[in-house]
């Protein structure tokens, strides 16, 4: 079983020893959950899939968590299985070219391990969630930094939290860019502002890092709102992929 924690969703996928994915849930994130809960809520969900108990069909536990808090809490929900916390303490096949390896985390590590198991490098992989992560791999299969920038729904929340008229606007996209409505322009300007933020700074790292040319993969559950140009290669799966290929290399 893989389990990515993110900060905003949990998205829990059995994958067979072949790569096949069998079965995906996901469900809110809680850092309140006690562990029993968590453990009722994985064999609920994984049943309604598979009409059969989880931790009878599950070898392990691949865990990829971006909330310090519930990685003792899902490992003892986990007890009947072991359970791999993905770092980068833990054997890879890339390398991570940067002064601080242990700063980066698992979400990200998790990405650069499930994009290299689809294409060559070189790479950029964007994953747009709570917060919008950009990760640059080199033709050595080495990460060489990125970027971090705040979320579209995070940035959407604090936009609300300093306007109360924003409220009543609902957060759907625009086909054109100009708006002629106070919500049309709020529309156009969250939503197709955060891809315009996408692919320039897209633009820029690819230049800055003399990676022009990259693969483009974007993941993460932000990019069901937004609309990204065809060169990039949507994989929603990508986490989990990079979280089978954790366990692969950590046997």
């Amino acid at each position: 079983m893989l389990l990515d924690i993110g900060n905003t969703h949990t998205v829990g996928g059995l994958f067979r020893t072949d790569g096949t994915r069998v079965a995906e849930v996901r469900f809110r994130t809680d850092s309140q959950c006690t562990a029993d809960e968590y453990r009722v809520l994985l064999t609920q969900l994984f049943r309604e899939r598979l009409g059969r108990d989880i931790w009878d069909l599950a070898a392990r536990v691949v865990l990829s968590t971006v909330v310090p808090a519930l990685e003792s809490i899902v490992t003892r929900a986990c007890h009947i299985l072991p359970v791999l916390l993905v770092s980068a303490r833990l054997q890879r096949d890339f390398e991570l070219a940067i002064p601080h390896p242990e700063q980066l985390g698992a979400d990200r590590l998790a990405n650069v391990a499930g994009a290299l198991g689809l294409v060559a490098p070189p790479l950029l992989i964007v994953d747009a969630g709570t917060a919008t992560t950009f990760c640059l791999i080199n033709r050595r299969r080495a990460y060489v930094g990125g970027a971090i920038v705040p979320g579209l729904e995070t940035s959407w929340r604090a936009l609300q939290a300093r306007a109360a008229k924003l409220f009543s606007v609902e957060l759907t996209r625009p086909d054109n860019a100009v708006g002629n409505t106070t919500e049309t322009q709020i529309q156009s300007g969250v939503l197709q502002g955060y891809e315009a933020l996408i692919e320039g700074m897209t633009d820029r790292l690819l230049s800055d890092a003399g990676l022009e040319g990259a693969t483009l993969i974007a993941t993460g559950g932000c990019t069901r709102l937004i609309r990204l140009s065809d060169r990039f290669r949507l994989v929603p799966e990508l986490t989990l992929l990079g979280l089978f290929r954790y366990g692969q290399c950590n046997v």
